[in-house]
């Protein structure tokens, strides 16, 4: 019975140390806003396009850069992203997503779009 707590134990503790994130410094190339979709332009039961405000939002972390993909119901943008500005940033463990902190220190997603070697021009 006590091996079997302490194996509890064991895993509890590993699964809070990978758990644990860790940020680099990256650095805002560029934010570009993207054209919303356009309408639909014949009659169909599909919802309509959603409003939602898309920015590709390009950051250098470490050796790579990528461009994320950033979405919001308005025309915000966090106030701490600004070009030529360091950010909190990490990829996700799939390589799928970049994450940023907000102003608040607040995780946001984005979707890789495109990603190259800071080295390829």
């Amino acid at each position: 019975m006590r091996s079997v707590k302490l194996s509890i134990l064991l895993l509890l503790a590993t699964l809070v140390a990978a758990e644990t994130l860790t940020y680099q410094k990256g650095s805002i190339l560029d934010i570009q806003p993207k054209a919303s979709a356009s309408a639909v332009h014949k009659a169909t039961d599909a919802p309509p396009p959603s409003m939602q405000s898309t920015y590709d939002v390009t950051v250098q972390i470490g050796d790579m850069i990528y461009v994320g993909r950033y979405q919001h119901a308005s025309d915000y943008v966090p106030g701490n992203w600004k070009v030529g500005e360091p950010v909190d940033a990490r990829v996700g463990q799939h390589k799928h997503r970049i994450y940023l902190k907000d102003v608040q220190g607040k995780e946001v997603a984005l979707v890789i779009v495109s990603r190259r070697s800071a080295d390829r021009k």
